[in-house]
């Protein structure tokens, strides 16, 4: 599994997410760090990528709105 920035991530790619599988649905931008300068804030969507995903997380936290400074990583676990 590679590991990749925030910043990287794409709509349809999987990533594990607290130990689950989720596909990101949309990114987005919404500007500059307060406490990291030159730093982007990035949010994401995510829905699950498999019924694990689920029943690691549940249904709520399984599908929702994350995210944090550009050079936070997660594992990507596949890209379309």
């Amino acid at each position: 599994m590679k590991e990749v920035r925030y910043d990287e991530l794409k709509p349809g790619d999987i990533i594990r997410f607290h130990g689950a599988n989720e596909k990101i649905v949309n990114v987005w931008d919404e500007g500059e760090s307060e406490y990291y300068p030159g730093e982007r804030v990035i949010r994401f969507e995510l829905t699950p990528a498999d019924a694990e995903a689920v029943e690691m997380l549940g249904e709520f936290y399984s599908h929702g709105i994350y995210g944090g400074v550009g050079f936070l990583t997660a594992g990507l676990v596949e890209s379309f």
